[in-house]
């Protein structure tokens, strides 16, 4: 892949529409490792105003990998409080997307180390990273960076 003309860059308003559409992709592949992450009917529109008020939020950055005007990956991290560990802030990587002909040449990596040096500032020095257990891809990704799970989260539908 060459990586030649990409640009990472902070999410703006007018690329709204573009990242919406990747990470309401992101979703829909989740969806398909496991049935607790079945899509909600009004995905696009979460998904449009949570990256909304990313562009707002000093807790949450967006960071678009912009390919000559068109947006062909996405990374989101928020700031998270650990009052009960050191460090006490943590950076989360919630989301990272690109699109599969931009894979497995290095953007991934470059659009994570762009979000860590951005939050470099906000005491943070820490990274973590939450992705379903299911997706052997983003567990392949995550440990070939050094990366290791340090926290597991089970789940179940109940009935109501």
């Amino acid at each position: 892949m060459n990586m030649e003309g990409i640009k990472i860059r902070d999410l703006k308003k007018e690329d709204l529409n573009e990242a919406t559409n990747l990470v309401m992709r992101l979703k829909k592949f989740n969806s398909e490792h496991d049935p607790l992450f079945t899509v909600s009917e009004d995905l696009e529109k979460n998904v449009r105003e949570y990256l909304e008020s990313a562009i707002k939020l000093e807790t949450r950055d967006v960071l678009v990998a912009d390919k000559n005007k068109k947006i062909v990956g996405v990374i989101m991290g928020e700031i998270h409080s650990r009052p009960f560990y050191q460090p006490s802030k943590e950076l989360r990587v919630t989301e990272i997307y690109l699109l599969p002909e931009f894979r497995k040449g290095g953007l991934g990596k470059k659009m994570l180390d762009a979000l860590i040096e951005k939050e470099k500032g906000k005491s943070c020095n820490i990274i973590t990273v939450e992705f379903p257990s299911e997706n052997l891809l983003a567990h392949k990704f995550y440990t070939s960076l050094g990366m290791r799970s340090i926290l597991s989260i089970y789940g179940k539908k109940f009935e109501k």
